[in-house]
């Protein structure tokens, strides 16, 4: 996984949901959109339209943060021990493991958000 792919899509999640933010908040302030405005299927969609962002913040986030964790084990002099070489070796596959387990954990809340009235 390239780093820069990685920061360029933090950057970029980061950038739509402060923006994102901001202008929703002008907007209501100004009068121009609200609630009533918006009734309960708008508010689903900004709902979904957030918690997309926030997981594609934290899918591209574990990429790298492993490798930079391993670049710091080995800059530590830690390189030669067995856990640092295996998970360097096997990089690819943790990312696939921790993404795993994100997506056992979604599979798990999504279901429990809907049924209390999370996206309502």
């Amino acid at each position: 996984m390239n780093a820069r792919t990685c920061l360029m899509v933090i950057a970029s999640t980061l950038g739509l949901i402060v923006v994102g933010a901001v202008v929703g908040n002008v907007l209501e302030s100004a009068g121009i959109l609200n609630r009533e405005a918006l009734g309960p299927r708008g508010i689903a969609a900004v709902k979904l339209f957030y918690l997309i962002l926030f997981c594609i913040l934290g899918f591209a986030t574990v990429p790298l943060l492993i490798k930079y964790f391993i670049d710091l084990q080995i800059r530590l002099g830690n390189g030669d021990v067995f856990p640092v070489k295996w998970l360097q070796a096997h990089e690819l596959s943790v990312v696939y493991g921790f993404w795993g387990m994100i997506v056992v954990g979604l599979s798990m809340a999504l279901p429990a958000a809907l049924r209390n009235g999370f996206f309502k």
